[in-house]
């Protein structure tokens, strides 16, 4: 699914225009992002939590060569499995 499919299935199930199902899912996803770059993690109760996992700049060097690998920020996901349904 794609965020053009996400708000389409919103707009249907909910029965707002898709302009306005549009705006609330990137502003959604805008103040996921806005909050994870600031360092925090979030946890959304009954879907999961978001976390940054950052790694450090690495240099290799031995002898004949330096390799530097560039750091590295990943988002994790982890899904809230304990909720039942």
């Amino acid at each position: 699914m794609n965020k053009k499919e996400l708000i389409k299935i919103i707009a249907e199930d909910t029965g707002f225009k898709k302009s306005k199902c549009r705006s609330a899912v990137e502003t959604s996803f805008e103040l996921i992002t806005k909050e994870l770059m600031s360092g925090k993690d979030i946890f959304i109760n009954g879907f999961g939590k978001f976390k940054l996992r950052r790694e450090r700049c690495r240099i290799f060097n031995d002898g004949s060569f330096v390799n530097i690998n560039p750091p590295v920020i990943e988002i994790i996901f982890e899904s809230d499995t304990k909720t039942v349904y």
